[in-house]
């Protein structure tokens, strides 16, 4: 039986990951042959991941952490789809992690291009689906100018709508067994922002 970490204890040594990597003192953990062999047979992350698909936002390398540490999930934009919502539930109910960061950044290429309505049309039916439910998300909150806003908003939605859209994930939130965290990602200081923890959504 594996020793889970719980919700905050997990939080926690993300954000030590997070300062060895901007402090450039890695430890680069669980990289030895050893440790690659055990995880053939089974896998036990602290932490799941929903984020960007951006290349210069490399979820293991800005927390510092090794091969089986985190279960990454990622689509332009960090959104939660009923795809990435199913793989996240994978991961709390399967693999029991206990805590789910939704990683958006600055200057995030799909939030910019649900501000730019005028371009919709012009999008692969796939990506545009992708990009409306972004720019939805933006005008019910009555974003339509500021990029900055509509990366940190757009990153704090995503969580929301995974308690707001699975029993499963809700259930876990409730109970204390799981914690959703949003953050952002500055590109330019390589600094996360906190942005905030979701609360369960009530059960009616």
């Amino acid at each position: 039986m594996v020793d889970r970490p719980s919700p905050e204890t997990a939080l926690s040594l993300l954000k030590a990951g997070h300062q060895r990597f901007l402090d450039g003192k890695p430890l680069h953990p669980h990289m030895d042959v050893d440790h690659l062999h055990a995880l053939a047979e089974q896998q036990h992350p602290i932490a799941a991941v929903l984020g960007c698909a951006d290349s210069r936002v490399p979820v293991e390398l800005l927390f510092d952490t090794g091969f089986g540490d985190l279960f990454v999930a990622r689509n332009a934009g960090n959104v939660a789809l009923a795809g990435m919502v199913g793989t996240l539930e994978y991961a709390v109910e399967v693999l029991k992690v206990p805590l789910i960061v939704v990683l958006g950044h600055e200057r995030c290429g799909a939030v910019a291009a649900a501000l730019r309505t005028q371009n919709l049309d012009l999008l692969p039916h796939s990506l545009a689906q992708l990009v409306g439910q972004i720019r939805l998300e933006l005008l019910a909150a009555g974003i339509d100018r500021d990029l900055d806003q509509a990366c940190r908003h757009n990153a704090i939605r995503a969580a929301q709508r995974l308690a707001g859209s699975s029993v499963l994930l809700n259930d876990a939130l409730r109970s204390g067994q799981l914690r959703i965290e949003a953050a952002r990602y500055d590109l330019d200081d390589s600094c996360l922002d906190w942005l905030c923890s979701v609360a369960p959504v009530p059960v009616r």
